[in-house]
């Protein structure tokens, strides 16, 4: 297990913040994804090949697993969206296909062998879904899966899509965890964002989900939208009190080149010094409302109250758990390998048909050294121990680098947390840390030979 912070990191004494509060820009863009903190390891690939081959033979081992089920479709498409999704809701087929790629997979023995304590249903928005379909999905996932008795479901949903029927329904299947994307309670920003539903509408609908007795519900919130003001940020962080979630991710507004919301503000595209400063300071509002709320980070974009939210399918993949990927556009990694299932519905058919020929990148080590030691990162701290022996001592050098301009804090000899301004920059310090860690294996392995 992850040692999580027991609270939100804070700026220390040693900061070199103004008194503004605003930070010195560490670096010249803010990576807001861990995707981007992933970036170094890409070069650590041994190449393509199937999923057949490279998982026969091997055995499982006692690590639980994940599975991500991806349902790559949405009735609407938000403004700044580019995920893997397609505009409608999947029809009967769909289902169909999904059912039959767990049969499909069950028959190579490392993906039936293994034990699954997370399932977390993503896309897309997942519950375009009938309650029916998801019945019989989530019917199909224990049937054909080693689940651990104490597997969390997780359910992506918009507010629009989910009935108090579809969630109830979802619930007695095995739902224990939902994540709703609300994005904002301001109803100014909703229209921005493409968004259904006004903020009040939204929020009695959540109150009447919270009523059915879920407890690990939770919501997105986007900050750092064109013309938010502290005050709207505020309101929303109030209402998230109100509501009493057991958590809620933040993210920072990330807007795809080829979005509608691209071509009405352009200049949310780029970053610059001003507005780097800017969402610095909601990112910091957030952390401090949610401090002072009893909300403690849980993640980088990720805060939850204590024992209402462990979040357990980010924290096995991060451990090096294997991420079992089921439906079109679905990612994951298995055995080492990664993988990505097509999103066009004829190559997802084939891939369901001969699933041992799906392609993906095989990995080399110390990918997984590089890959948890990432993972430490995104849960608040660096942890030298992770790495291999000949990395530690030039990370170590940055990282003291890194304490004296005020991001990480040292616990003891090998590891360090992360401050408030560190958490801000987290991806960039994650991204930074490993290519250190991985040109110093590379310089090792050319001496070596």
């Amino acid at each position: 297990m992850i040692a999580h912070p027991t609270r939100p990191p804070h700026a220390t004494s040693h900061s070199h913040g103004t008194p503004e509060g605003r930070p010195p820009l560490h670096y010249e863009k803010r990576l807001r994804s861990h995707h981007d903190a992933l970036a170094p390891l890409h070069g650590l690939s041994d190449g393509a090949v199937t999923l057949g081959e490279h998982l026969d033979g091997r055995e499982a081992d006692a690590r639980p697993r994940a599975i991500y089920v991806h349902i790559p479709f949405c009735r609407k498409l938000c403004h700044f969206c580019n995920m893997r999704r397609m505009k409608g809701a999947p029809d009967d087929t769909y289902t169909e296909r999904l059912l039959r790629d767990m049969e499909a997979l069950t028959r190579l023995p490392y993906v039936a062998d293994g034990r699954y304590g997370a399932i977390y249903f993503g896309g897309g928005t997942p519950s375009t879904l009938s309650a029916a379909a998801l019945e019989r999905i989530l019917a199909g996932l224990k049937q054909q899966f080693q689940l651990t008795d104490d597997v969390e479901i997780t359910l992506e949903s918009s507010v629009t899509e989910l009935t108090e029927e579809k969630l109830q329904a979802c619930m007695n299947a095995g739902v224990n965890r939902v994540s709703l994307g609300v994005q904002t309670f301001h109803d100014a920003g909703r229209n921005l964002l493409g968004r259904s539903g006004n903020g009040q509408w939204i929020a009695e609908r959540i109150r009447r989900y919270r009523a059915l007795g879920l407890d690990n519900l939770g919501m997105d919130l986007i900050y750092h939208y064109p013309e938010q003001t502290p005050e709207d940020l505020a309101a929303d962080l109030h209402r998230i009190a109100e509501l009493d979630l057991a958590g809620f991710s933040f993210y920072a507004l990330m807007v795809s080149d080829k979005s509608r919301l691209a071509h009405q503000h352009p200049e949310w595209t780029t970053q610059t010094a001003n507005s780097l400063r800017r969402e610095w300071g909601l990112f910091r509002q957030i952390m401090e409302h949610a401090h002072h709320q009893g909300f403690q980070l849980l993640e980088l974009t990720k805060l939850a109250r204590p024992g209402r939210d462990r979040y357990r399918y980010v924290d096995l993949r991060y451990q090096g758990g294997d991420t079992l990927p089921l439906g079109a556009g679905a990612g994951g990694r298995l055995g080492g390998m990664m993988l990505m299932n097509p999103l066009a519905p004829e190559a997802y058919e084939q891939a369901v048909n001969h699933p041992g020929e799906r392609q993906g990148l095989a990995t080399r080590d110390p990918y997984p050294a590089f890959y948890r030691f990432i993972g430490g990162i995104q849960f608040g701290q660096v942890d030298l121990t992770l790495l291999p022996a000949p990395c530690r001592s030039p990370v170590a050098a940055v990282c003291a680098e890194r304490t004296a301009q005020g991001l990480l804090t040292p616990v003891d000899g090998e590891r360090l947390i992360l401050t408030m301004e560190g958490v801000f920059w987290g991806n960039n310090l994650a991204a930074e840390l490993t290519a250190t860690a991985i040109n110093a294996w590379q310089r090792g392995t050319d001496q070596a030979d």
